[in-house]
């Protein structure tokens, strides 16, 4: 039979959950503040890039190829704009619970080939120089299932891959999966660095990943890296991430292999 407590230790209990909360709430707070400021300096850059090119447009001091110069560059820049706002919005909705995930069947070698291509086309667009890619072909023939949204995790992997192309140059990005024990699926996005001085800041795992960093590259990587962490732990995952600055980056998480299509 358990021991009622005293008005006193009621009273104690009470005031240790209030400032428990307490600390959280400033915890929340020191993490909302540091989002909007890094939010912040992210959305400036190509804003001040697209009024810069579109003010030079008017000048007729540059001729024509100067100006479609100018205007790919803002084209460049308002994507740019775009996806940091669906980054905004996306880790609004993550935060308040709002985000609904799309379950279905999803053939890991088909999902990882998709995203292979996907990240070809982004470097080519980008004009991404001296970085290649390559996908680790799973050496079995058998086809692995998961249940999972496969959309979700794909732009969770995606965003590793944009953030290792913005710390650095010259390396190899190296997209593979593979299988545990015939229960879970481990996909792996591995940096292979051939150029150490094309790296933009040390490659410490703690700077990186608590964000005591205050160099703008660094800052430029964080919501993405936030929204991958986030969308894997929706589904069911966890991410790791090991760094230094010799080898590069390594990002892993496991997701568990489909048995049998959830009923």
């Amino acid at each position: 039979m358990s021991k009622k407590l005293t008005y006193r230790q009621l009273k104690e209990k009470v005031s240790e959950m209030e400032d428990r909360l307490t600390l959280k709430d400033k915890e929340v707070n020191k993490l909302k503040s540091s989002f909007l400021s890094n939010i912040s300096h992210e959305i400036r850059t190509p804003m001040n890039v697209i009024v810069g090119f579109s003010y030079l447009l008017s000048d007729p001091n540059y001729n024509q190829d100067q100006k479609e110069f100018f205007i790919g560059e803002i084209n460049k820049n308002s994507k740019e704009l775009l996806r940091l706002i669906d980054n905004i919005i996306l880790t609004a909705k993550i935060e308040t619970d709002d985000i609904k995930l799309n379950m279905d069947v999803c053939d890991i070698q088909s999902f990882m080939e998709d995203l292979y291509i996907q990240v070809q086309k982004f470097l080519k667009a980008n004009a991404v120089q001296n970085t290649e890619v390559k996908f680790v072909h799973n050496s079995r023939k058998s086809h692995y299932q998961i249940f999972t949204d496969k959309e979700k995790v794909k732009r969770a992997m995606f965003n590793m891959v944009e953030n290792i192309t913005k710390l650095s140059a010259n390396n190899c990005i190296e997209l593979g999966y593979k299988i545990i024990d015939n229960k879970i699926v481990e996909f792996y996005i591995n940096e292979k660095i051939t150029d150490l001085k094309s790296t933009t800041i040390d490659r410490n795992n703690d700077e990186f990943i608590n964000g005591s960093s205050s160099k703008s590259d660094f800052y430029d990587t964080r919501v993405g890296l936030t929204i991958s962490d986030k969308l894997i732990r929706l589904l069911g995952g966890k991410l790791r991430i090991n760094s230094s600055k010799d080898s590069g980056f390594s990002f892993k998480f496991s997701l568990p292999l489909l048995i049998q299509k959830p009923i």
